[in-house]
């Protein structure tokens, strides 16, 4: 057994070539017997049939090889990743459980949007990663400008291919080894190539360089130096199993049983088959919530994607049945805040499914129910006054997708009506307001205001407020009755970020029940709201087109004409890149469009970018009629 792991995660663009390079380092470390390849469907990763007819990436998978150096055999859990922006949230959920990173850069088409938005992430979580600059073998390809491109993102980026120069190599790490520099300034020789080196490989492993190769990974050039990379610059962990448990569970699965699996990484400690642990979980309300859990089957994963049942240990990813209603975030053993932050925007697009049979509608809502446990963005529910069946999305791609899925799965052939727009409201002002029970043994008085934005539901009790006013289960009443009722806001959106203060709160005989202070909660939040009133904002995305140069003046004239707002134009010689910001709702019809305005040259690039304000007249949405607020 390898003392040290290492979890690794594959990230690119899609269509660099991030699962043609995971299945040759399985395959040249001897994980795997078998050199698959996306174009023949036999990919280790890409198992499920849809990723294998699509040739694209579409859930995080797991395999395993062993790798030596200098510290011994190093377990390497190599992590395949998406591509597609509208898998994002597959990519999010694999970073929680990374120690570094491979990122695939094609030699061809360069840094494109999707790479730009992974380095500016990594570089958030401070992730050490290597750069791979991948199918310099094929036409077109230019290391110089894929070189270029990359240092405009990352000033620390070290190339380790072609003529290295030593004195290159000690300018990138100078700014951390101020020695190194000064002995090379004042020295007469060149400088000592193996401290040098050393000095690279550390500050590689702090995440402060980036070492940076080529090769192709189809025809395995260059292959025998990613590897040696990997354990040289990327810092792998000392298996430790005297800690407390501490994991994250970061995938979702069901058996053939229907079971539900947890995939989760060891980030502490061991779990082991029939231990009992505690699983801890973020409410909407932003409180932690404990729950007794009990693993009855532990498998890790030990070579390719083959698992071995036993204890999991610190540094290993493994598969866990039995621990009840598991989610994708949850925690094991303790909690940890750091782990627990999202990395990129929910979608800005919905879609109302239908089923073509109408018997099949709750087999239809009950499926759609289980695919959000592996994507709990989907957010599949029953939606407004008529309970339409709706999903939240990234793209038309992930609408593809999840109807294959649920055709192939699940039996059942669905319809997704055309997407819209997901608007958010965020609190304009600040509004106070109080109202007491009919009896009048209960009381309460709510402030309501804006909120940061990435907050969710502040909420909190005001100056001057003791928590002994009201007994423990009205507290309770007030918080989830606050977090329900963020879903409606006075334009039918879900509120964004708001802050809820209790300004006053009383109780007097007959004591009132929990149920008193779930619709003193509705009157008085909805009456704080509309004092305090509510801005309506649309979904943006970042987007970036490359184009030929013949077509730029078509293609301005049609981003004008969506709205976007683009940014200086970089102009070559044959072809062109724009980027900047354009509305979500947006994106489709340039996407359709951009084939005839390029004569099928063009690519577009997008990810979510945030909500802002909507101009004019603010869109509304179905509410609720007055009253219908279930109250528990």
């Amino acid at each position: 057994m390898s003392d040290r792991t290492l979890n690794l995660g594959i990230l690119a663009h899609v269509d660099a070539g991030k699962t043609t390079l995971t299945e040759r380092l399985l395959y040249e470390t001897g994980a795997t017997r078998h050199l698959g390849r996306v174009d023949h469907g036999d990919t280790t990763t890409d198992a499920d049939s849809i990723e294998r007819r699509r040739g694209i990436t579409i859930r995080t998978a797991v395999a395993t090889m062993t790798l030596p150096s200098p510290r011994g055999p190093v377990k390497v859990n190599l992590i395949d990743t998406p591509g597609h922006s509208d898998f994002v949230a597959e990519v999010e959920r694999a970073l929680a459980v990374l120690d570094g990173a491979v990122l695939v850069v094609s030699a061809v088409e360069g840094v494109q949007a999707q790479t730009r938005v992974l380095i500016r992430i990594l570089q958030r979580l401070g992730l050490p990663f290597l750069v791979f600059a991948n199918k310099v073998d094929r036409v077109g390809a230019s290391l110089e400008r894929t070189l270029d491109a990359l240092r405009e993102e990352l000033p620390h980026v070290v190339p380790l291919f072609g003529p290295v120069r030593i004195e290159d190599v000690v300018d990138a790490v100078s700014p951390w080894d101020d020695r190194l520099l000064r002995e090379y300034v004042d020295g007469a020789g060149p400088p000592d190539e193996r401290r040098t080196y050393a000095t690279l490989a550390e500050q590689a492993r702090l995440g402060r360089v980036h070492p940076a190769l080529s090769g192709a990974a189809l025809a395995g050039v260059g292959i025998a130096e990613v590897l040696a990379a990997i354990t040289t610059y990327l810092p792998s962990v000392e298996r430790d199993e005297t800690r407390p448990l501490h994991a994250t569970v970061f995938k979702i699965d069901r058996d053939a049983d229907g079971h539900r699996v947890a995939y989760v990484r060891i980030h502490e400690g061991r779990l082991a088959p029939r231990d009992h642990v505690t699983r801890h979980r973020r409410l909407p309300t932003g409180a932690i919530a404990t729950y007794d859990a009990r693993a009855l089957e532990v498998r890790a994963f030990e070579r390719g994607a083959e698992t071995l049942p036993g204890a999991a240990v610190s540094g290993d990813i493994a598969t866990v049945l039995g621990l009840g209603e598991v989610a994708i975030g949850d925690q094991l053993g303790r909690w940890d805040d750091a782990r627990s932050g999202r990395q990129f925007p929910a979608p800005g697009l919905e879609s109302v499914v239908q089923p073509r049979d109408p018997a099949a509608r709750i087999e239809l809502f009950s499926a759609l129910q289980q695919l959000s446990e592996q994507d709990p963005l989907i957010a599949a529910r029953l939606d407004g006054v008529d309970e339409e069946i709706t999903v939240d999305v990234y793209g038309e791609v992930q609408k593809e997708v999840l109807a294959t899925r649920l055709a192939d799965q699940y039996g059942v052939a669905a319809d997704f009506l055309p997407t819209r727009t997901v608007h958010v409201e965020r609190v304009a002002g600040t509004g106070e307001a109080g109202d007491r029970s009919s009896m009048g043994n209960a009381q309460l008085a709510l402030r309501v205001e804006a909120a940061p934005v990435g907050t969710g539901l502040d909420y909190a009790l005001g100056e001057g407020v003791e928590r002994g006013y009201l007994l423990p289960s009205f507290h309770v009443a007030i918080e989830e009755t606050l977090a329900a009722q963020l879903s409606e806001g006075l334009y039918g959106w879900r509120i964004a970020d708001c802050r809820v203060r209790v300004v006053h709160s009383r109780f007097s005989a007959p004591t009132p029940s929990a149920g008193e202070y779930r619709k003193l909660t509705v009157t008085t939040f909805r009456r704080a709201l509309a004092l305090a009133g509510t801005t309506v904002c649309a979904p943006v995305s970042r987007f970036e087109l490359g184009l030929p140069a013949e077509s730029l003046t078509a293609v301005l004239s049609a981003l004008v004409a969506a709205g976007a707002t683009a940014e200086p134009v970089e102009v070559g010689t044959a072809r062109c890149q724009v980027a900047g910001t354009m509305p979500t709702a947006a994106v489709a019809g340039l996407e359709r469009r951009l084939p005839d305005l390029t004569s099928g040259r063009g690519f577009l690039t997008s990810e979510p970018a945030g909500y802002v304000p909507v101009r004019g007249t603010p869109p509304t949405r179905r509410r609720q009629p007055q009253g219908s607020v279930v109250v528990k």
